[in-house]
């Protein structure tokens, strides 16, 4: 069980979510979710917190898989107006997300973290497959070959 002023924060935010999911506009909600992680992700960035920048990217990952979910299980109760908005917000998070991938890598480039740049391009490669994304993957698999350059010897 939680204890003290964390775990009452927690407790209220978790229910003032639950509360604001009941009465607003979930896409506003939803896009809102986004912003905050972005801001997060870049205040991680240039805080030199790159850990707790893949956290905020992740998070923004897991509402696009929610949101997948939550409009395969109510398509059917859903109006034409409500799938548009839930697939705007899957599109946005997911292009946010890749585009958060590529800043991260050319983070690690910048900062000599090599291995780290090259895993993160290659895995915004191997993720985002679908041919709405190929902008970023091929993105990424330029900046994999700027890094190569910068590793190759001679």
């Amino acid at each position: 069980m939680m204890r003290g002023k964390g775990g009452v924060y927690f407790f209220c935010g978790v229910l003032l979510l639950h509360m604001s999911a009941c009465n607003g506009n979930r896409y506003e909600q939803r896009a809102e979710v986004i912003k905050e992680q972005v801001s997060s992700f870049y205040g991680h960035l240039e805080s030199r917190q790159a850990d707790q920048a893949i956290f905020a990217n992740q998070r923004i990952e897991q509402l696009a898989m929610e949101s997948e979910e939550y409009l395969l299980r109510r398509v059917g109760q859903m109006s034409q107006g409500e799938r548009t908005q839930e697939w705007k917000i899957i599109k946005t998070a997911k292009e946010t997300a890749a585009e958060n991938w590529l800043a991260l890598a050319q983070y690690f480039t910048k900062v000599r973290e090599y291995e780290r740049a090259r895993g993160t391009y290659t895995r915004l490669i191997e993720t985002y497959k679908d041919s709405a994304y190929q902008t970023y993957v091929k993105r990424a698999t330029a900046g994999l070959r700027d890094l190569e350059l910068i590793l190759s010897p001679g």
